[in-house]
């Protein structure tokens, strides 16, 4: 889940540069938190595709915006969603084991388990046609790879974790003054 708070000096300061219009404060913070959480969320659902190759179908309805209030200046992007299946990723079924590819940067790697089991496509029961392992020597009982969830994902793109030098969070900080500074000239333009 990704916070979005507004900053008491951040009102301090909008109430001083909009003057007489004081009391309109609360409701251009309101406003740039409710915009920059619509624009957080475009950007690391971006981010997110880009760094991983899920396919991108669940992305926009995982990510729920919770919005910012008059009396609550808070806005909430709250991602939910269990790992997907391997599947859901980039696979390749070749003749020596099943290969996935989780990560746009990397290449594909074979699927092998601890004990050196390979990876291969199940035709039947509950798991037909995804990606499974053998837990031991016996046939059953079987193991379904999972990617990292989505949640995990826009965890990773937002602190920038093995991505860039700059997170996707310095570059929203920078978002939400730029939506602070856009409402306060809205206010003063009325």
């Amino acid at each position: 889940m990704i916070t979005y708070e507004w900053n008491h000096n951040d009102l301090a300061r909008i109430e001083k540069k909009l003057g007489t219009m004081k009391g309109e404060a609360r409701k251009a913070l309101r406003d740039a938190v409710n915009k920059t959480a619509v624009s957080a969320r475009m950007q690391l659902q971006q981010a997110a595709q880009s760094r991983y190759t899920i396919k991108a179908g669940g992305f926009k309805a995982s990510a729920n915006i919770k919005r910012a209030t008059v009396g609550n200046l808070v806005a909430t992007i709250k991602v939910k969603g269990a790992p997907p299946v391997l599947s859901a990723f980039r696979i390749s079924r070749a003749k020596s084991g099943l290969r996935a590819q989780v990560l746009t940067s990397s290449g594909l790697k074979a699927l092998v388990g601890p004990r050196g089991i390979k990876a291969f496509v199940a035709t039947g029961g509950n798991v037909a046609g995804l990606p499974a392992q053998r837990v031991g020597k016996e046939r059953f009982p079987l193991r379904v790879p999972h990617g990292p969830s989505l949640p995990k994902q826009f965890e990773m793109v937002y602190e920038g974790k093995g991505l860039t030098s700059t997170p996707l969070k310095e570059e929203i900080e920078k978002l939400y003054q730029k939506y602070v500074d856009q409402q306060i000239e809205r206010f003063l333009n009325k």
